[in-house]
């Protein structure tokens, strides 16, 4: 598939989150190459994503084993 980033020269509906793409704005058009008119219109971020920033804190560090097996060179 290829994808390109255009303004929209029509109100489309976002194939991710289903919201209008409205006219003059920027998104993200998806080519199929097997298919050529199968095109995907998305927003370059859809309104009612998520945030990317999370306030989680730091990972837990990994539990290490009781027995590490050790390499015998005899």
């Amino acid at each position: 598939m290829s994808d390109h980033i255009t303004i929209a020269k029509h109100d489309h509906p976002c194939d991710l989150c289903g919201g209008i793409i409205p006219k003059g704005s920027k998104c993200r058009i998806i080519h199929d190459d097997f298919m050529p008119k199968l095109v995907y219109f998305e927003h370059l971020r859809c309104p009612t994503a998520k945030a990317v920033f999370t306030d989680s804190p730091k990972p837990k560090k990994p539990l290490k084993p009781k027995f590490m097996p050790a390499y015998c060179g005899c």
